[in-house]
C-alpha cells in the first residue's frame, strides 16, 4: 500500500511517436534516471498503451518533466501529436516541463515544417482533413509543435552521435529541470514534492518579514534615528513586510520566466 503522506517521486514521460529509438539509448537513459531517483519512466511506444488517449494524458498529468524527441517520421502518428497538444497545455500551466530533442533533424526545419518533417506533416494534414471533421485538431497540432520545438534547454542528435553520449546529456538535463521544478512557480503534478528548496508560502514571507521590521525598530532604528515615530506606525509594521511579499513573489515569477521562456 502506498503511503498518502510520502511525497512522490518525479515521473518522466517520452514522447516519441515512430520515431525508432535504439535499445543501448533506452537502456542509459533509463538506468540514468533511476539512478537520480527517477523509478517512473514512460514511453509512448511500448506496445502495452494500446492507444489508450486518457490512460496516456493521466500519464502526462503524473509527469514532472516530458522528452519529447522530434525527427523526420514524427509526425506520421496522430496520437503522437495529441500527447503534445496535452503537454503544451500542461506546460501553459507550469505544470509540466519540457525538454525537446531533435533526432536526425534541425531545430528549423521542425520550427518551420520544412524538410522531411515539413512533407510528412503536410502529409497528415491533407490525410486528416480529407477523412476527418475536426479542422481546430491540425491547428493545435502545428501550435503545440511550434511551441515545444521553441522550448529551452533542447539538445540535437545526430546519427553519428552516440547513444550513451546523448543519454548521459538527457539526465544531466533532466537533473537541471528537477531542480527548476522545486523553485518557485511550478505547480508539482499530482502530490510531487521536492523535499529540498521549497517555496515560502506568503504567509511565511510576511511573518518572516513582520519580526524583521519590529526588530529593526526595537534595536536598529533608535541608534540609527533620533524620530522613531514612524517606525511606530503601521505603515511601517505592516507596510515594509507586505512590500517584501510583493517583492518575493515578484522575484519569483520573473526567475521562473527567465528559465522556461522559449527563444523568439
Amino acid at each position: 500500500m502506498v503511503d498518502p503522506a510520502r511525497p512522490r517521486p518525479p515521473q518522466v514521460f517520452v514522447n516519441s511517436g515512430a520515431t525508432e529509438l535504439p535499445d543501448e539509448f533506452i537502456k542509459h537513459l533509463v538506468s540514468g534516471l533511476t539512478d537520480l531517483g527517477i523509478l517512473n519512466i514512460f514511453m509512448d511506444r511500448d506496445d502495452w498503451w494500446g492507444r489508450d488517449l486518457d490512460r496516456i494524458f493521466t500519464c502526462i498529468e503524473e509527469s514532472t518533466i516530458a522528452l519529447v524527441i522530434f525527427s523526420p517520421c514524427y509526425p506520421e502518428t496522430e496520437w503522437c501529436l495529441d500527447e503534445l497538444v496535452k503537454m503544451k497545455e500542461r506546460v501553459n500551466n507550469n505544470k509540466l516541463l519540457v525538454i525537446p530533442i531533435f533526432f536526425n533533424v534541425s531545430k528549423n526545419d521542425v520550427r518551420n515544417f520544412e524538410g522531411e518533417f515539413g512533407d510528412r506533416f503536410m502529409e497528415l494534414r491533407k490525410r486528416y482533413t480529407k477523412y476527418k471533421y475536426d479542422p481546430f485538431r491540425v491547428q493545435r497540432w502545428e501550435t503545440s509543435v511550434m511551441t515545444i520545438s521553441k522550448m529551452e534547454p533542447s539538445l540535437a542528435w545526430e546519427t553519428q552521435s552516440s547513444s550513451i553520449s546523448i543519454a548521459m546529456d538527457i539526465i544531466r538535463e533532466v537533473n537541471k529541470e528537477l531542480n527548476i521544478a522545486s523553485d518557485a512557480g511550478f505547480s508539482m503534478p499530482l502530490g510531487f514534492q521536492k523535499d529540498m528548496h521549497s517555496k515560502l508560502t506568503n504567509g511565511e514571507v510576511f511573518v518572516s518579514a513582520f519580526l524583521v521590521a519590529f526588530l529593526f525598530r526595537l534595536f536598529i532604528a533608535r541608534l540609527l534615528f533620533t524620530d522613531m515615530t514612524f517606525f511606530r506606525t503601521a505603515k511601517w509594521l505592516v507596510g515594509f513586510p507586505i512590500a517584501i511579499v510583493v517583492l518575493y513573489q515578484l522575484h519569483c515569477a520573473l526567475t521562473q520566466q527567465n528559465r522556461r521562456a522559449p527563444d523568439p
